[in-house]
Parts: structure tokens; sequence; C-alpha cells
């Protein structure tokens, strides 16, 4: 049975895959992105042609460790069934086919949560964590992203298109635990990265596993994953400044307005709001054209 662990990018999915994987002994792989690439092959329902299978394999070979020898006698088959194809790139990086397929293991790429419905009616048993940080911190940190030397060498997007990708993600998240209840556990990263065993035990109870039985706080010397030494962040110890961000840069007045307004129902849901921030000064015409770019967005 797999465990997705999803979120917005820069919201703790890999401190919370480390955590678990470490206190809860569950096995784990680098990012598949696979649900994410998929739909450019052209899916039909379950399936896959042999030549998108193909064209998908070598995208994510630019990602991920994959030798197609792996896989000849699935793309032999006309069409593909796209879990079998998951499950064999599970198997390879895990170093086992028998554990992908039978075993418990962890996968963790933050877009999978606009996938949740697709991965759920695939694998009927599995559950998901969603990783939720405040998206005034959250997007901050996908911001530093445009330095130079940086992340991911992200083009800068306006605090609007930001606010629009969180809520279609948490969207996907919501439409799928109302429908499939009980399969979906959100996590705060305020929570998990301040209280760590409290929030531990709780995605254990979720998980139904047992916590280990150890005291105090997470020995980070054991959590880095070999495939996350690229990411400075893996090296963070796990404390509350990483969610809160002290020292570093955060949005503007009028950034930090944006998101309480156009995300005030879901910062109420996650208690993120604040009523007590204003609008910064804005003449006629920038309050014109606020106007004219949420109907253009449709952002409600």
């Amino acid at each position: 049975m797999p465990v997705f662990i999803v979120g917005f990018a820069r919201s703790g999915t890999t401190l919370c895959q480390r955590l678990v994987c470490e206190h809860l002994g569950l096995p784990t792989l680098p990012e598949t992105h696979f649900f994410e690439r998929l739909d450019a092959y052209h899916p039909r329902d379950r399936f896959i042609s042999p030549d998108g299978a193909r064209g998908l394999l070598h995208e994510l070979s630019g990602l991920l460790p994959i030798d197609l020898a792996n896989y000849t006698d699935l793309l032999a088959l006309d069409p593909v069934r796209i879990r079998d194809l998951f499950l064999r790139l599970v198997g390879e990086q895990l170093g086992s086919r028998t554990l992908a397929l039978r075993g418990r293991w962890v996968e963790k790429t933050p877009l999978h949560a606009v996938y949740a419905p697709r991965i759920g009616r695939m694998f009927s048993r599995a559950q998901f964590i969603c990783m939720v940080r405040h998206p005034e911190l959250a997007f901050a940190s996908r911001r530093e992203l445009n330095e130079p030397g940086k992340g991911w060498g992200e083009a800068w997007r306006p605090i609007e298109a930001l606010c629009k990708e969180w809520r279609g993600l948490m969207a996907s998240m919501r439409e799928f635990d109302e429908r499939q209840p009980g399969r979906v556990l959100y996590v705060r990263l305020e929570d998990l990265s301040a209280r760590p065993r409290r929030e531990l035990n709780r995605i254990a109870r979720f998980l139904q596993l047992e916590a280990d039985g150890m005291h105090g706080e997470v020995d980070e010397s054991k959590l880095l994953q070999p495939f996350e030494t690229w990411k400075a962040d893996a090296l963070k110890p796990a404390d509350n400044d990483i969610a809160a961000r002290a020292g570093r840069s955060h949005l503007d007045a009028y950034d930090r307005w944006r998101v309480q307004t156009l995300l005030e129902p879901e910062l109420k849901t996650f208690k993120y709001h604040d009523p007590a921030i204003e609008p910064p000064a804005l003449d006629p015409l920038h309050r014109k054209l606020v106007q004219s770019l949420d109907w253009y967005m449709d952002l409600r």
C-alpha cells in the first residue's frame, strides 16, 4: 500500500519524507514526477501506448536512473497498463519489484497532489499526507528560486499566479478527500518543525503504524536521503526556524494583502488568516487594474 507525500512546493514535503521514513520504518525513493509528466504522452483512461510509455520513461530518465531493459516485457504490450508501468518504475528505484508490488513504501512528488483522484483510482488503498505551509512563506521561498544559483531557476511570476496554483492544488486534495474520506492527512509544516514528535505520532496513527519509542527531538544525522543532497534544505534541522523563515526575506505589503484576500477561505481553514493585514495605498487606477486582473484570471 503506497503512501504519497504531496503539497505545494517549498511546504516541507522533503522534511516530512525524511522524518516518516526514518521513524516509521518505511522505504522511500526519489521524486518520480511520474503523474505530472504522464498527460503529455496521451494516456487513455488506465492505459498508455508503448510509444507513449517509452517517451515518458525517456523524459524521466533525466531525473532518475532508468534502464529500459527492465521494461522490455511491459513495452511489448499494447496498450501498457499505467499502474504496472509506475510500479515497475518504483521497483527499479527501490531495488525490489516484490517490495513495490506487495510492500508499503513512500513516494514524494509535491505536485502529485493535483493528480490525487487519478492515483486514488489506480491504488485503492493508497494514503496521502498533504503538507501545508503558510502560503506567504511558501511563495517567498519560491521567489528565492529566481535568484542566480538557487533552486530550479524558476521564472518570476506575479503573486496572483502563485495563489491560483496553491488554490488549485488544495482544491484537488479537498475534492479527493471529500470523495474518499479517511485517505488524506493534512500536516502543517509549522507544526511538524516545531513539534516533530507529536506530528509523527499523528502520522503513525493515520498510517496505522507504531511510532518508535524514542524520546526528545529527532536525530538529524540519520535523516538525509542520498538522493536529496542536491537540496540545501535537506541538511537543515527540524526546528521552527524552517517554517518561520527567521532572518530570510518575506513578501512585500501588497503581496501579503493579496494572499490574505485571494486565499481567505483556505487560510481560515488552516488557521493562517490574519484580518489585521491592511491593503497598501492604491490609487483608483491601480485598484481598477487589480479588479481587472481578478476577472481575467478567475481567481475567485
